[in-house]
């Protein structure tokens, strides 16, 4: 595959469908866990607690690095890890989570969120665990629905 084979628009749009999925199962796990993590307060009280800018803050955030990595995802990984679309975007969304994951450990002390008691801590089990089944939800959705023009050309 060439860098030609990416389709910007249809990763972009598989990006948004997957930022989309995540916000579901964010929202799905914090009806279900005794750990309320809310991860558009994440990116967007990173500095402010005002509302609305920081919800504006964080859905510009979370939407745009959404669309980063489906495009990430249809450079690299969708030709460079095995298996069915489903599995290969699982893979590449859990270890874009493990690499950036321990960033935490600063996130915990120097977040405006967390400073002022609107978000618990990123560094526990609890928090850790919903990041995982949420990026399971972006992963799945972005690899079922990023296929690249080679792959979606028919004779």
């Amino acid at each position: 595959m060439q860098e030609s084979d990416i389709d910007a628009p249809r990763a972009i749009a598989a990006g948004l469908a997957a930022g989309t999925a995540y916000l579901g199962a964010m929202w799905l796990d914090n009806r279900l866990s005794s750990y309320e993590f809310d991860d558009l307060k994440l990116v967007g009280q990173a500095f402010t607690t005002k509302s609305p800018w920081w919800l504006i803050q964080g859905l510009t955030g979370h939407y745009g690095f959404s669309m980063v990595m489906a495009l990430v995802y249809a450079r690299f990984a969708y030709r460079l890890l095995p298996g069915p679309g489903a599995l290969k975007g699982i893979a590449f969304l859990n270890i874009e989570n493990l690499v950036l994951y321990p960033g935490g450990l600063v996130v915990d002390r120097i977040h405006a969120g967390m400073r002022q008691g609107e978000l618990p801590p990123m560094m526990s089990k609890k928090a850790f665990l919903g990041q995982v089944v949420r990026h399971i939800a972006f992963g799945a959705t972005l690899g079922l629905l990023y296929k690249p023009k080679s792959v979606t050309k028919t004779p």
